[in-house]
């Protein structure tokens, strides 16, 4: 979902729904033949991609012979050849003689959300990586960021050194007393059979294990993208840091650590999390073994029995996710580098519906600033987006892009009169990132543009001599906690909501010590603060990199495709009257149409709309329907589902055993270990070949049904956050050692521990208040109004205790 130079999906991952259009890049169209009547003719044309000859052989037929069916082939023609007023033209015909014939109901659908999106332009553009740029030493024009700190540090005082000697002496005896438990909860063991059992033990020795678990992860599973004793981007030691990069991130994310400024910067490689021998990609019939297509049909399809879904979330958990992927990870694709030819199944719906018979993949562009230095190492790819924690998916990963979204006045980012995100080329809106661009990230973006004009106003009040400059960067950092904090002890627990995961989550933030004392009003400790990580909490710590530059993983991308959070329609209702305003196809939510629906329904009724639907279970067939028919610019059908295996084949991520056995799980042992569903299980007997080995990380960890009590999703995934979850808090020098007064402000530090998703919601949307938004205390679980159940409010058990009706 990231890279080309076309628009692309509303999904949850990271990347590949953007690409251009693959005549342009050498996938050659095959000749038809010549004889046979017009339609099994046109046919042929279609099956061959001569979608301009089909559309001459049709137009043609239909004025000769007008028929229903021949004007459904035009309207289908036209569809493929991305003409999609068209194909509207054309299929309505169709519809109004047949209007129970469900396939051209479906293609009138498609091709009218894809001209209302203008979906087949090439949008946003994107150009191949240029190896003198990549590897660039970082620069910083003047002006960029403030010189100098928001205050100076205040000469200590007899009374701060006896306290920061009593924080140290605590955070020793802290430490050798959670090492201990660590070390016990290992003794006793991590597993059973093949599963984790930390989830069943009492809490104290749950969260004793959880962190035994990531003590092995962070020594066994932070492997460099660079050759050892080799900066991040290959930069050359002893760079001298520009004024200001203590106190405030740049825009490229370059100078988080003074030492290695290009780490977790944008343009850089990705990391890995398994050893370099289990990274290699595959190649070959290894590739395409099994089809992902074939996979993708009998294992990942929604099919007809529609969306299975999560009772306990609402659409805000699925909006959310791809907005913070948005800022963490994004691969660059595009046609220079050649497609993955992936053959269609004989039952394919493409094939009968589209007469397509290959899907052309682009393939992940390689990384150019290899050298001889790198042999032995896997392939490796680039990021284009910043690592860091940083809000850039609302600022930007570079300098051009930030400045181009600024007013220049009182730090503020750009709003039209209306309070909505400007619009840009395409007739989307303008933000740091916007691939993938579609309803759900556009909420999200508008929200946290209007919170960072909302911080700036607070600070200009306290600060009224500040320029420009020094409150739109101090404004970032704090919107930027925000979102880090909302994430970590918000949207992790309510899609995972589990008592142990919830006390890990909450430490990871604030500690043990002041979750225990302070479970009304925690706060973020920067006095007489513990110096443990366990106790006193990540944050305002000091920095832990564990011996390695920080950036996220190539596989740490493969854990956010979480693609069947989405449904294939939206039911958009209003707040005054609770009815039903319109239900609109996921694909009408895309590019150009997410600013039209905000303009027709309003960004309140979407809000109110999103609190009360449910996102989709991350299960075996249950991915979109709107997904596996996907139109992109010059690929007009295409099968995400089968593209999200393909990417983790190319890319080296293992496959599902050797994954488990990389992040040091136990492998399954037959595919009875998996599931007990007969079906699931003759189906991944079939696809696989009766190999275990072959399962895909994908489908495995979708058909895990030993999950964690309340998990969203299984062990397998949760594994891999484990270790990054607490890395992105800890590798960052401004969640730790710089987080203080110094660089925030007293007023912004109190701003961020005051800041939740509910109140961020009614500060900007007071309006909800009449929603059951009041009557929550997540906002991420349904805006359910009344007495609360457990069985969608299943917090309330451990989290936030008050009276809930139980469910047998």
């Amino acid at each position: 979902m990231t890279n080309g130079d076309t628009v692309t999906a509303p999904v949850t991952d990271t990347d590949d729904t953007t690409q251009t259009t693959p005549a342009r890049h050498g996938v050659v169209a095959r000749t038809a033949p010549l004889s046979a009547g017009p339609r099994a003719r046109a046919i042929a044309l279609l099956e061959h991609r001569k979608f301009a000859e089909a559309i001459s052989v049709l137009e043609d037929l239909v004025n000769k012979e007008p028929s229903p069916p021949n004007e459904a082939l035009l309207g289908t023609a036209y569809l493929l050849a991305e003409r999609y007023e068209e194909a509207k033209m054309h299929l309505s015909v169709a519809v109004t003689a047949d209007a129970t014939n469900t396939d051209w109901l479906d293609k009138l659908s498609l091709a009218t959300a894809n001209a209302i999106t203008n979906i087949q332009k090439d949008f946003p553009p994107v150009e191949p990586f240029e190896r003198e740029a990549l590897l660039a030493a970082p620069s910083l024009e003047p002006g960029t960021i403030p010189s100098t700190p928001f205050a100076p540090e205040a000469t200590p005082t007899l009374t701060d050194h006896l306290i920061a000697a009593a924080e140290k002496i605590s955070g020793v005896v802290a430490t050798k007393l959670t090492n201990f438990g660590a070390a016990i909860a290992g003794r006793i063991g991590i597993a059973d059979a093949v599963w984790t059992n930390w989830y069943r033990k009492p809490l104290v020795l749950s969260f004793a294990t959880l962190q035994h678990m990531r003590d092995l992860l962070e020594a066994n599973n932070l492997v460099d993208a660079y050759p050892d004793g080799t900066l991040v981007g290959d930069q050359p030691q002893g760079l001298c840091p520009p004024p200001g990069v203590m106190y405030f991130r740049t825009p490229d994310g370059t100078w988080n650590n003074l030492s290695n400024p290009k780490e977790g910067a944008a343009f850089v490689r990705f990391p890995r999390n398994v050893k370099h021998r289990a990274g290699w990609p595959e190649t070959g019939a290894r590739l395409l073994t099994p089809n992902p297509a074939e996979v993708s049909l009998r294992l990942l399809s929604r099919g007809e029995t529609g969306i299975k879904e999560v009772p306990f979330l609402n659409m805000l958990a699925a909006a959310w996710i791809q907005f913070m992927v948005h800022d963490w990870v994004s691969h660059h694709v595009t046609y220079a580098g050649g497609v993955h030819e992936v053959p269609l199944p004989p039952d394919h719906p493409a094939r009968r519906r589209f007469y397509q018979t290959s899907m052309y993949v682009p393939k992940t562009e390689g990384d150019p600033t290899r050298s001889r230095d790198d042999v032995g190492l896997p392939t490796t790819a680039i990021n284009e987006v910043t690592s860091w924690w940083d809000g850039s998916q609302i600022y930007g990963s570079d300098r051009k892009t930030a400045d181009s979204l600024r007013t220049f006045k009182g730090g503020k980012l750009q709003l039209d009169e209306h309070g909505h995100l400007p619009i840009g080329d395409g007739g989307i809106e303008r933000v740091g990132y916007n691939r993938n661009w579609w309803l759900g990230v556009s909420m999200m973006h508008t929200l946290f543009v209007r919170e960072h004009n909302a911080i700036c106003d607070m600070l200009q009040k306290a600060y009224s001599q500040w320029d420009d400059t020094r409150l739109y960067n101090v404004a970032r950092l704090i919107n930027a906690a925000i979102m880090a904090k909302i994430h970590t002890i918000e949207w992790t627990p309510a899609i995972l909501p589990n008592p142990g995961l919830y006390v890990a989550m909450n430490v990871n933030w604030f500690g043990f010590a002041e979750f225990i004392l302070h479970p009304k009003n925690r706060r973020v400790r920067r006095r007489f603060k513990i110096a443990n990580e366990e106790l006193g909490g990540i944050v305002s710590n000091p920095i832990d990199k564990h011996g390695h530059p920080y950036g996220l993983t190539e596989e740490f991308t493969e854990v956010y495709r979480l693609h069947e959070l989405l449904p294939d329609h939206f039911t958009f209702r209003s707040l005054d009257t609770g009815k039903s305003i319109e239900t609109v196809p996921l694909a009408q939510t895309r590019q150009q149409g997410a600013h039209a629906l905000t303009e027709r329904i309003g960004l309140v009724d979407l809000w109110y709309s999103f609190g009360n639907l449910h996102p989709g279970q991350l299960v075996l067939n249950n991915y979109p329907s709107t997904l596996r028919e996907l139109s992109l610019p010059g690929n007009p059908v295409y099968d995400l589902a089968a593209v999200d295996l393909l990417r983790a084949r190319e890319r080296g991520v293992p496959r599902y055993n050797e994954f488990r056995r990389q992040y040091g799980l136990k492998p399954i042992r037959t595919f009875e270990d998996l599931t007990t569903d007969p079906e699931q299980l003759s189906m991944l007997k079939r696809v696989y070949n009766n190999d275990v080995e072959l399962i895909d990380m994908q489908v495995g960890s979708r058909a895990e049904s030993h999950r964690p009590t309340g998990f969203g999703f299984g062990e397998t995934l949760f594994q891999v956050f484990i270790l990054n979850a607490s890395r992105r808090l800890q590798a960052d020098r401004f969640f730790t050692d710089s987080y203080n007064e110094e660089t925030y402000t007293p007023e912004g530090l109190q701003w961020v521990d005051d800041t939740d998703m509910k109140s961020l919601l009614l500060r900007h949307y007071p309006e909800l208040g009449a929603s059951g938004l009041n009557n929550v205390d997540n906002a991420f679980e349904p805006w359910d109004t009344g007495e609360l159940d457990l069985a969608r409010h299943p917090l309330r058990a451990f989290a936030y205790p008050r009276p809930t009706r139980r469910t047998s």
